[in-house]
C-alpha cells in the first residue's frame, strides 16, 4: 500500500506510517506540485496538512486512492464532496491544534493591545520613545468570538482571567443559558473591543467580516483572525488600521497565502503570523497520531472517522 506524504510530519507519525504501508515523502520536494502530480497516480493513501491542494483534477489523477487524510482541522484545501463522489474517504484531526491555535490567538490579542511587534522592532533600531506605544488593558473590556465552538471557548476561558467580558456570535447555538452573551453579529462588532474569528471556510462564512461589517468595529477595536483566510475583507481591514479607525489586528491567516500585500502591512499595528497556529512540536505529534489511528480505522471498515 503506497502512502503519499505531502506535507512535513512528525519523525514518530511517519514511522507509525510506514507500519501500514510504503511511504514517499515529497514534502521537501522543491518540485512539488510536479511531485504530486505524478506520485498520486498510484498512491492508495495521501496525508496532506494545511499547505497542499487536493481540488478536482489532483483527486482524478488519483487512480488508486482510497483516503485522503488531513493533519489537522481545515479541509478547505480539498474537494470533500468530489472525493466523497469517486468513494475516496475523506478524514481529518479537528482537536489536535486547538491549544495550540488557542495560545496563538491569546498571544496575539496581547501583542496587539500593547503594540509588542512596534516596539519590539523599535528597540532593536536603537530608538527609546516610550510615548508612542502607548497601549490599552485587556481588563474590563469585552472579547467578542465569532464561532464559540471548541476553540472559541478555549479562548474564552483563558481571556476571562485577564478579567474580560465574553460575548459570541454563533448561528448554530441555540437557548444559550451559559455565562457569555450571545449577540448577533452586528451586535457583537459594534459593542466588541477585541474580536477573535474562529470559524472554518464554508461558502457561508466566505466574507462574513465583510467591508460592511469591519465599518461596525469599535474605534480602538482590535480583531484576530486564526481560523481561515477569506472569511474577511483584509484589504479592508488594513485600510481602517491605516487611517487609525481601529487599535489593531492579529493575522496567522490569509486569503492569500503567502500575501502578497505585504508592504501594506508594515509600520502597523498589526502581527502577522505566517500561519503557525497548528506549528508546535505538541500539536504536529498530536494531528499526526490521530491522522495514523483515523487511517487504521478506516482500513479496518470504521467509518465513524470521516468527514
Amino acid at each position: 500500500m503506497k502512502i503519499l506524504i505531502c506535507d512535513s510530519l512528525n519523525e514518530k507519525v511517519l514511522k507509525e506510517l510506514q507500519t501500514i504501508g510504503e511511504c514517499v515523502d515529497i514534502s521537501l520536494s522543491h518540485k512539488k506540485d510536479e511531485d504530486l502530480d505524478t506520485e498520486i497516480e498510484d498512491a492508495e493513501i495521501v496525508v496532506i496538512r494545511s499547505g497542499t491542494q487536493l481540488d478536482k483534477a489532483a483527486i482524478d489523477k488519483g487512480k488508486s486512492l482510497k483516503i485522503i487524510a488531513r493533519c489537522g482541522v481545515g479541509v478547505d484545501n480539498i474537494d470533500v464532496d468530489y472525493a466523497k463522489s469517486q468513494n475516496i474517504s475523506v478524514t481529518n484531526s479537528p482537536s489536535a491544534n486547538l491549544i495550540s491555535v488557542v495560545e496563538l490567538t491569546v498571544s496575539l490579542i496581547i501583542s496587539a493591545a500593547r503594540k509588542v511587534n512596534l516596539s519590539d522592532n523599535h528597540v532593536k533600531d536603537g530608538k527609546w520613545n516610550r510615548k508612542e506605544f502607548l497601549g490599552i488593558e485587556l481588563h474590563g473590556k469585552q472579547l467578542g468570538i465569532i464561532g464559540f465552538g471548541k476553540a472559541g471557548k478555549l479562548v474564552s476561558e483563558r481571556m476571562k482571567s485577564f478579567g474580560m467580558s465574553v460575548a459570541f456570535y454563533d448561528p448554530y447555538i441555540k437557548d444559550w443559558d451559559g455565562p457569555e452573551e450571545s449577540l448577533e453579529l452586528d451586535e457583537l462588532l459594534s459593542t466588541s473591543d477585541i474580536v477573535s474569528i474562529h470559524v472554518i471556510k464554508t461558502k457561508e462564512t466566505e466574507n462574513l467580516i465583510s467591508k460592511q461589517k469591519l465599518d461596525l468595529l469599535k474605534e480602538n477595536a482590535i480583531l484576530i483572525n486564526t481560523s481561515r483566510g477569506g472569511v474577511l475583507d483584509e484589504g479592508y481591514l488594513i485600510e481602517l488600521l491605516k487611517s487609525n479607525k481601529i487599535f489593531g489586528v492579529g493575522l496567522d491567516v490569509y486569503s492569500e497565502e503567502p500575501p502578497k500585500n505585504i508592504e501594506a502591512f508594515k509600520n502597523l499595528n498589526l502581527i502577522s503570523t505566517p500561519h503557525i497556529g497548528a506549528s508546535t512540536s505538541e500539536a504536529q505529534l498530536k494531528a499526526g497520531l490521530d491522522t495514523v489511528e483515523n487511517i487504521k480505522k478506516i482500513l479496518a471498515g470504521d467509518t465513524s472517522v470521516e468527514i
